[in-house]
C-alpha cells in the first residue's frame, strides 16, 4: 500500500477536514461493495471525517453508500463495478473501476456523468463513459490535491436519445 500520510496531511490542510481510522461497520460495508483491499485498507487508516471539499468533493465511507445506493449514477453503476467515491460540484461521478485493477490490486478512478445513465445502464454502456482520470487512488489523490483533476465527462450521443 502506497505511504498516503503526506498526501492525506496535505488534503486535510487544504481543504480542512479531519480524516480518521474507519469503523469496522462502515469497511464491512466497502467490501460488501466488492472494494479490493488495497481501497479498504486506506479507509482503514483514512476516511475523511466529513466531505473534503477541494476542486471536487470526496465523501466519507456514509456518503459513500448513500451515492452508491440511492443516487444516480453510482445506484445504477455500482452493480457494474463503478463504486462511487467522489464527486464534481455538478453530480458527476469519480468511480473505483473494480473491473480494471492493477497487479497490485488497485483500481484505475474512471469519471462517469450522472447525465447519461439510467436504470437499463448495460455493462458495455457503462465501460464505454466510464472515462480513465487516474492510474489508482493516489494518484487521483494526488491530483486532488493540485488541483488537476479531470471533470471533462465522456458522452454518448446514443445514451442521450
Amino acid at each position: 500500500m502506497p505511504n498516503y500520510k503526506k498526501l492525506v496531511k496535505l488534503i486535510a490542510n487544504q481543504t480542512g477536514t479531519k480524516f480518521r481510522a474507519a469503523s469496522r461497520s462502515d469497511l464491512a460495508e466497502l467490501r460488501v461493495l466488492r472494494l479490493p483491499d488495497p481501497v479498504v485498507d486506506f479507509y482503514a487508516q483514512h476516511e475523511p471525517s466529513e466531505c473534503a471539499e477541494g476542486q471536487v468533493r470526496l465523501w466519507p465511507i456514509s456518503d459513500m453508500l448513500n451515492e452508491n445506493r440511492d443516487l444516480i449514477p453510482g445506484a445504477y453503476v455500482a452493480p457494474l463495478g463503478y463504486v462511487v467515491f467522489s464527486t464534481t460540484f455538478g453530480g458527476d461521478a469519480y468511480c473505483f473501476d473494480i473491473n480494471e485493477v492493477s497487479a497490485k490490486n488497485e483500481p484505475r478512478i474512471v469519471l462517469i456523468s450522472h447525465g447519461v445513465v439510467s436504470k437499463d445502464i448495460t455493462a458495455e454502456k457503462a465501460k464505454r463513459l466510464a472515462k480513465p482520470v487516474a492510474r489508482d487512488l493516489c494518484d487521483f489523490l494526488d491530483k486532488f490535491a493540485r488541483v488537476e483533476l479531470d471533470e471533462e465527462c465522456l458522452y454518448d450521443d446514443e445514451l442521450l436519445s
